[in-house]
């Protein structure tokens, strides 16, 4: 099957209630509960693929903790100017940063007053392009968790919720069919469910396996 490298855009929960926890990031899950708290390190990141669902179960421990979002140009403009006064800080898509002074800086900042930086990337700490020892160093003993690819039953929970936040209620016969035609990852799952809420909304059909064989075929 062709699929179009169309942009990604829907409806972003942050929501706990809305996160789908199965084996594929049960670890990931855990470990958010628990850190800082029970667990004493000062920074962990998240690795998963595009729409793995990082940055939703980003939002899920900062709203439980009231956790900061940074962004390169407040990190740069603002927080290695100031004092660290928040205890707790999001950084999302962190291997997109590429000054490796900012990532030094901030790292040590960070570490020199105990705050706690939770991360999200698509690659390891390790794996990122730094160009410097000394950065690579520190980011070697980020603590790692990962949100593995999904199972058959993964996959079906998480197109099920998908399509429930778009106002979309249809049988598992029809979840079923979508979920065994298309790409068994996250990223493939919001394209093709993107298109099959457009489709309904061009049609005003009701989703059924037809429905979804049309819009799947229509690329």
């Amino acid at each position: 099957m062709k699929q179009l490298p169309l942009p990604i855009s829907w409806a972003f929960s942050t929501s706990v209630s809305d996160f789908v926890v199965d084996e594929c990031n049960k670890s990931a899950f855990m470990l958010l509960e628990q850190w800082p708290l029970k667990i004493k390190t000062n920074f962990v990141c998240l690795v998963g693929e595009t729409g793995s669902g990082k940055t939703h179960l980003a939002h899920v421990w900062a709203d439980r903790l009231g956790a900061k979002f940074l962004t390169s140009e407040y990190i740069e403009n603002v927080l290695l100017d100031e004092p660290v006064t928040h205890p707790y800080y999001v950084l999302d898509n962190a291997d997109e940063i590429c000054d490796d002074i900012l990532l030094f800086n901030l790292y040590n900042k960070i570490k020199e007053v105990n705050a706690y930086m939770l991360m999200t990337a698509k690659q390891y700490p390790a794996q990122w392009h730094t160009e410097y020892d000394d950065v690579k160093s520190r980011l070697r003993t980020i603590d790692v968790i990962t949100i593995k690819k999904p199972n058959e039953v993964v996959l079906n929970k998480i197109i099920k919720q998908m399509l429930l936040q778009r106002g979309i209620i249809c049988s598992s016969d029809v979840i079923a069919y979508m979920s065994n035609r298309i790409e068994r990852t996250y990223e493939s799952m919001i394209y093709w469910v993107n298109r099959i809420d457009e489709f309904r909304k061009t049609t005003h059909r009701k989703i059924t396996i037809k429905a979804v064989r049309e819009a799947l075929n229509d690329c």
